[in-house]
């Protein structure tokens, strides 16, 4: 059998520093490395469809990722920037609880629904001639709706157990969170926060993958 890892023509460079994201990558078999960016979210104008939300953000943080300068001409890399949103069914966007009141108040409303979008930007670039270049670029995202219910008797003890700092409407259904993931429909990743299907296939389009060791293996 070819080793997965193999396959990989190259390292994907991710500027996130979630830690569901790393996760998902790692459990796909891609070699990543983190990188920073210093977007300003706020910047993003709110009165739109929450869908474009969603994809500026995205967008908004590639354009301030930190790529180092290359190694040598023709070099290639490939950069990952995502970003994850909910809205209730009160229209509530649901981004990163700013303490533990304002988290309980959000979970209160996902009992009700949400729709959770995870929007992502792709770039391809080579470096030439001291600059980084444009090659190819993709946006895209994937979603679902579900019901993440929390009972009362149970709050205290489900955020205790996770991070409910730094992931959006404290939601996590990964881990202790899963039990309380009621219903979903659509993009189960996405709310983890990377649609992965996706993911892989623009990857593979765009070459990131030896496709003559990808196509003997999955083909």
């Amino acid at each position: 059998m070819i080793n997965f890892f193999n396959q990989q023509a190259f390292t994907l460079y991710i500027a996130s520093n979630s830690a569901s994201r790393k996760k998902l990558l790692e459990q796909a078999g891609i070699i990543f490395e983190v990188i920073e960016h210093d977007a300003d979210e706020s910047t993003v104008q709110q009165d739109q469809p929450f869908c474009n939300i969603v994809q500026q953000t995205a967008q908004l943080k590639m354009d301030h990722a930190k790529i180092s300068d290359g190694n040598y001409q023709g070099e290639i890399r490939f950069i990952l920037t995502a970003d994850t949103l909910g809205l209730t069914k009160q229209d509530r966007v649901l981004c990163k609880p700013f303490n533990r009141k304002d988290a309980i108040s959000m979970l209160g409303d996902a009992r009700g629904g949400t729709l959770t979008i995870t929007a992502f930007c792709l770039r391809k670039i080579e470096w030439k001639y001291g600059y980084w270049h444009l090659v190819q670029e993709v946006a895209d995202f994937d979603q679902a709706d579900s019901i993440f219910d929390v009972p009362d008797v149970c709050m205290d003890f489900y955020l205790d157990s996770i991070d409910f700092l730094s992931v959006s409407g404290a939601i996590s259904i990964e881990g202790v969170g899963g039990q309380f993931l009621k219903f979903v429909q659509g993009s189960y990743e996405s709310i983890i926060g990377l649609p992965m299907y996706k993911l892989r296939k623009h990857l593979y389009d765009m070459g990131f993958y030896d496709k003559v060791l990808w196509n003997l293996h999955f083909y």
